[in-house]
């Protein structure tokens, strides 16, 4: 179930009555000359990349623990970040990786490739190894090395950490490979938030009060989400992990939808005092709440813009559910959507030129993704009932929540609408929240 707009501040008060390990850092190895291919985002332009299987000589133990791993893991990396396109391993040569000499550029390059990353790996005792060398196939220069070093049940993480920063070469934007995104999962009447990598796998639950919590989002390190614990919906924050709990006091009955700011320093919330509900601000350490909005107006579903000058929120003051944005201290308040009879659950993009947000016009909801400069808007999901989009880190993709079948999961998609995937299965998988 998601909370649309028009019933979250009744039924949010009708529930209250009811009531790691990681790898080290990869170090830089010196380039061999100042070559550099740039890939413009959006999926203009797709590199054609040869990524050979890991050189890992060795049992056929090592070759399932650590060759296979490491070579799927990079590969499906690179094709899901949408600015790369995988050679055919059919295709590869035999022999030698090394393409410094025309002969073994030009067999390479008969793969279609224009660039490829050639691994090394080594296990020693629990430790893997491994080394990167990133060739440009047309000029036979080296143009990116890097060694990489963890823990032998860590592959996937290496592996994930050379596409990031492969990505971060190529396009100049981060990789989120080793990004985290934040759910609420129902099971056995409860609600808990619960946080996944970016792919579905290692979900792992961050809270246990054994009651409803929900709506997540992060910022500077932190969580914010709203649980009922005490009976009446309270704001808490935590570290990602979920370690350092902290309830946050407003002084309201209703407490909805908080949004830490990005340097996690501000939480902007819906709040309510005698019924009507408006957007809050309040400092993440506790404090005085600030009511920024006084119409009559109900108005909900606020996000921080990224350098916490702006805030989105939701506002049926013209008779219908649409988006609005104002300054940070409640002033310049505009409304920014027109399309559709219902628009709701605002976030930016990174670099704040696009929102993406729930629409509807007539049937279900689905995700839009509008330019903020010209209000430009393209609907990027067709199927299910949609919710609670937000914005990968490099801005390429957004993840959401989709109920078909009498099920709730989450999704991922790419922001011209392709490349859709299913992160999640079994138990509703609600609010997913991708964390900048």
């Amino acid at each position: 179930m998601r909370f649309r707009f028009a019933a979250a501040a009744a039924s949010l008060a009708l529930a209250a009555v009811r009531a790691s390990a990681q790898a080290p850092p990869p170090q830089q190895t010196p380039s061999a000359d100042e070559i550099q291919i740039v890939i413009k985002g959006g999926g203009e332009r797709r590199l054609a990349v040869a990524v050979p299987t890991l050189y890992a000589p060795g049992t056929a133990a090592l070759q399932a623990k650590v060759v296979d791993p490491f070579t799927g893991t990079l590969r499906s990396d690179l094709e899901y970040a949408g600015s790369f396109a995988i050679a055919d391993p059919a295709h590869y040569p035999t022999g030698s990786h090394d393409p410094t000499t025309p002969e073994e550029a030009a067999r390479w390059l008969g793969t279609g490739a224009e660039v490829l990353v050639d691994t090394r790996g080594e296990v020693v005792g629990d430790r893997v190894s491994v080394e990167a060398r990133v060739w440009d196939l047309k000029s036979r220069k080296l143009i990116l090395g890097r060694k990489y070093s963890g823990g032998a049940t860590y592959v996937d993480r290496i592996a994930h950490t050379l596409a990031n920063d492969l990505v971060k070469y190529f396009t100049g934007k981060p990789g989120l490979f080793l990004s985290t995104i934040l759910c609420v999962v129902e099971q056995g009447g409860t609600k808990e938030v619960a946080a996944l990598d970016f792919d579905g796998r290692n979900v792992r639950t961050l809270t246990a009060h054994k009651s409803i919590s929900i709506s997540p989002s992060a910022g500077g390190g932190r969580v914010a989400y709203t649980s009922y614990v005490r009976l009446f919906p309270q704001i808490w924050t935590m570290g990602l992990d979920g370690g350092d709990k902290r309830e946050i006091s407003t002084g309201l009955e209703l407490n909805a939808s908080p949004s830490l700011s990005a340097d996690g320093s501000q939480i902007a919330f819906a709040g309510s005092a005698k019924g009507n509900t408006d957007i809050y601000t309040i400092a993440a350490g506790g404090g005085t709440a600030h009511r920024l909005t006084t119409s009559r107006a109900l108005e909900a579903s606020p996000a921080w813009s990224p350098d916490g000058r702006r805030i989105l929120y939701t506002s049926d003051l013209t008779g219908t559910p649409q988006i609005y944005v104002m300054d940070a201290e409640g002033t310049g308040s505009r409304r920014v959507t027109f399309a559709g009879n219902w628009n709701d659950e605002g976030s930016w993009s990174p670099d704040a030129s696009h929102i993406a947000f729930a629409c509807r016009n007539e049937g279900d909801f689905n995700i839009c993704v509008m330019d903020m400069s010209s209000g430009q808007t393209i609907q990027i999901t067709s199927d299910g009932s949609n919710s609670h989009p937000t914005f990968s880190a490099d801005g390429q993709k957004v993840v959401y929540a989709s109920r078909r079948n009498g099920s709730t999961q989450i999704y991922t998609v790419d922001v011209n609408g392709q490349n859709r995937r299913q992160l999640t299965q079994g138990a509703n998988h609600l609010q997913p929240f991708w964390v900048p």
